[in-house]
């Protein structure tokens, strides 16, 4: 290293840090746990992360988003129907991949013979249509897994593996131990900082990230609440059916997961590797691309209320890796539930960060929260690359010594 006249060292200069970034640590600072003497009490704040595959991918670049995972092989649908009964009711005969477009026809119809029994053709009945759609999810765990290996349980270490981590991958679970850290309950009621998650997607990204700001000897499952208790966590019974309130954070899946099994009136996690035959009998809750959402499940009607008092209670909503297209209207819905009128938005602020300009996010969200424009609540802040970018310039004002 080069020196100056005066022999002493050069300083290394940080990289530039955005606006963003700053404002959203100046409110980790402020709404976190103090310690000292005599420190100032601070409320609890929630701070919800809103996932979207944006988010996925910027843990791994090769997570597949939008039409990518929905594009499905046929070899995993056919140990259920043969090619003729495929070309017969869903014309795929000669296909080797089902389009997304295909997918959500088929999951259409599939979702219309449920609905409507007197429709159904001649040999479609409860059980096949329960085995065609558990086919479907199949090919949809397998079409993940075949584009980026979903990170599965060690049940030997008891842990989500994290082996030979990206620079990315390291800054991203340092960004949030460094969260889980701002929050104490020592002292009485808890104070102080709490992430919470709302995603979209079905992977175990954020579960790899909760379990791995953990010690070695310590589990997620034990402050994780996830809108339903399960009645066993990978082949073991629940450690925590019922949570305390200051222990624990939210992660709600509103569109299920590749974990999520129903057994009997129940649900359990299993986050084990699976074949395709095993998935097809035993499928996860996954609300797979349709013309029309079906939203019947028991699942959903019981994570969803937990959605909407989630967003009410929510302080900072960072919105990651989602687009929020108008065809996804209930996910709107929920997202306005942060901010419902304009009285709900004061004090509180929306960080939207992904690819794209201040005004189309603007934009976008002037759709969800109509007030925003008027009156500025929520208060919206922008960053227009990807969360991986965010999180390191946020742990450059977190540590200064971060490089």
């Amino acid at each position: 290293m080069t020196k100056p006249a005066d022999g002493r060292k050069k300083k290394k200069q940080r990289a530039k840090v955005s606006a963003a970034a700053e404002s959203f640590m100046e409110l980790v600072n402020y709404f976190s746990y103090q310690q000292g003497p005599r420190p100032q009490r601070k409320r609890l704040t929630n701070f919800t992360f809103f996932a979207g595959a944006g988010f996925s991918k910027s843990w791994d670049p090769t997570a597949p988003v939008g039409s990518e995972l929905f594009t499905l092989r046929t070899d995993v649908i056919e140990r259920v129907a043969d090619v003729g009964a495929l070309a017969r009711m869903f014309g795929l005969s000669g296909f080797e991949e089902i389009a997304p477009e295909q997918l959500r026809q088929i999951v259409y119809q599939i979702d219309m013979y449920e609905r409507y029994p007197d429709v159904r053709s001649r040999y479609v009945d409860e059980q096949n249509l329960r085995m065609f759609r558990g086919a479907l999810r199949a090919a949809v765990v397998d079409r993940y897994d075949r584009i980026t290996d979903l990170n599965y349980f060690d049940r030997d270490a008891s842990k989500f593996p994290l082996r030979a981590p990206t620079k990315r991958q390291q800054d991203i679970v340092s960004f949030f131990r460094h969260l889980h850290l701002r929050i104490d309950g020592s002292q009485g009621p808890a104070e102080g900082v709490r992430t919470h998650f709302v995603t979209t997607n079905y992977d175990y990204v954020i579960e790899t990230i909760l379990d791995n700001i953990l010690a070695p000897d310590d589990s997620l499952f034990l402050y994780t609440y996830r809108g339903f208790t399960p009645s066993h966590i990978v082949d073991e019974p629940n450690m925590a059916p019922v949570h305390e309130h200051w222990l624990v954070q939210h992660l709600l899946k509103i569109n299920g997961g590749f974990e999520i099994l129903r057994r009997g009136e129940g649900y359990v996690l299993d986050y084990g590797r699976r074949s395709p035959p095993d998935v097809t009998a035993e499928p996860p809750i996954l609300m797979l691309a349709s013309r029309e959402q079906d939203y019947s499940d028991p699942y959903f009607k019981t994570v969803f209320p937990k959605v909407v008092r989630l967003m009410r209670d929510t302080t900072v909503l960072v919105i990651v890796g989602y687009s929020l297209p108008k065809d996804d209207a209930l996910i709107r819905f929920f997202i306005r539930q942060f901010a419902e009128e304009p009285e709900d938005g004061l004090g509180k602020v929306v960080f939207y960060i992904g690819p794209g300009t201040d005004q189309q996010k603007r934009d976008v969200l002037q759709e969800v929260f109509p007030s925003m424009e008027m009156d500025s609540a929520p208060h919206l802040i922008t960053y227009n690359h990807g969360f991986d970018a965010f999180v390191a310039e946020c742990l450059q004002l977190a540590d200064p010594n971060f490089n």
